[in-house]
C-alpha cells in the first residue's frame, strides 16, 4: 500500500485528524478499500462514535496491495499522534505498508532544503473490532456555524460545568452550562448569524450533552472552516467536518445525557 498527500492544506487536515483521534480511542482500525479510506472508533465509555470517510481521489497517490485487495491496519492513536506532531507544515505525507503489514512506514518530505525529511516505522496491532451500522436518521434541527466559533464556545462553556444544555426553536438557539462551584454561562446564537439553519415547524428541542465530548470534537476544528450539527430529541447529536469534497468527511455521534425537563 502506498498513499501520498502533497497538497499542503490536505496534509494539514490529515495531520490534524490523526493528532486528535487519541481523544476518543487509544487504538483504531484503518481500512483502505478500492474506493476510500475508512475509520470507525467508539470511545471506552460508549458515548461517542467517530467515523472517517475519505475518497481515494482526495489523495495525490492511492495504491493498495499488489493484487488490489483491501488493507486494514490497527494503529495506536497515541503513537501516530506523536509522529504527526513532528511534521513541518511544508512537508508532504507518504504512507507505506506491505500486503501483510506488521509496521507502517511514514515519510515527511519537503523540497525546502532547510527542512529535514523524517522517516518513521510504527508497529501495527491486531484489533478485533466490529463496524457498527449507524441507521439513517431524520433530524429535527440542523445548523452550521464557523468551526473556530464552535471551538471557542465549547472551551468557554466547559469552564462553567460538565454538561451543555441546548434550547433550540425556530427563533433562537441558546447554550447553557452551569455548576454550583462556578455559576452559569448562557449564550444565545442568532439564527441570522448561522451559515445554515433548518428546524421542523413549531419544534422546540431541549437537549443535554457532555461538554467533555463536545469540547473534544472542537479540537478537530482545523479540519474545516465550518461544522455542521444535527439534533433530534433523545438521539445522539451528529457533528460533521467536511474535508473539502462531498466524499471526504469526519463524523461524530455523541449520545445525549438523559435529563428530566419540567
Amino acid at each position: 500500500m502506498h498513499l501520498q498527500i502533497k497538497n499542503p492544506v490536505r496534509a494539514d487536515m490529515f495531520s490534524t485528524l490523526f493528532q486528535n483521534l487519541k481523544l476518543f480511542s487509544d487504538n483504531v482500525n484503518i481500512s483502505f478499500t478500492e474506493d476510500q479510506m475508512d475509520i470507525q472508533c467508539i470511545d471506552s465509555g460508549q458515548v461517542a462514535i467517530v467515523e472517517v470517510h475519505i475518497e481515494n481521489s482526495w489523495f495525490d497517490k492511492y495504491e493498495l496491495s499488489s493484487d488490489g485487495s483491501s488493507v486494514t491496519i490497527g494503529a495506536n492513536t497515541n503513537i501516530i499522534s506523536k509522529i504527526m506532531g513532528t511534521r513541518d507544515k511544508l512537508q508532504d505525507i507518504s504512507l507505506y505498508c506491505d500486503d501483510e503489514p506488521e509496521k507502517l512506514i511514514m515519510l515527511f518530505a519537503s523540497e525546502d532544503k532547510n527542512i529535514f525529511d523524517k522517516r518513521f516505522e510504527m508497529p501495527l496491532i491486531d484489533l478485533d473490532m466490529e463496524t457498527m451500522e449507524i441507521p439513517e436518521t431524520e433530524y429535527q434541527a440542523e445548523f452550521s456555524l464557523p468551526s473556530n466559533i464552535y471551538a471557542s464556545l465549547m472551551s468557554q462553556l466547559k469552564l462553567f460545568g460538565d454538561t451543555m444544555d441546548i434550547d433550540c426553536s425556530e427563533d433562537s438557539i441558546t447554550l447553557h452550562s452551569n455548576s454550583i462551584e462556578n455559576g452559569k454561562m448562557s449564550t444565545e446564537i442568532s439564527i441570522d448569524d448561522l451559515n445554515e439553519f433548518a428546524i421542523d415547524e413549531d419544534e422546540i428541542l431541549k437537549l443535554s450533552y457532555s461538554l467533555n465530548y463536545m469540547y473534544n470534537v472542537s479540537q478537530f476544528h482545523k479540519l474545516s472552516k465550518d461544522i455542521e450539527l444535527k439534533f433530534k430529541q433523545d438521539y445522539p447529536v451528529q457533528l460533521k467536518y467536511n474535508l473539502g469534497t462531498d466524499d471526504a468527511n469526519v463524523l461524530f455521534y455523541i449520545a445525549p445525557k438523559m435529563t428530566d425537563y419540567d
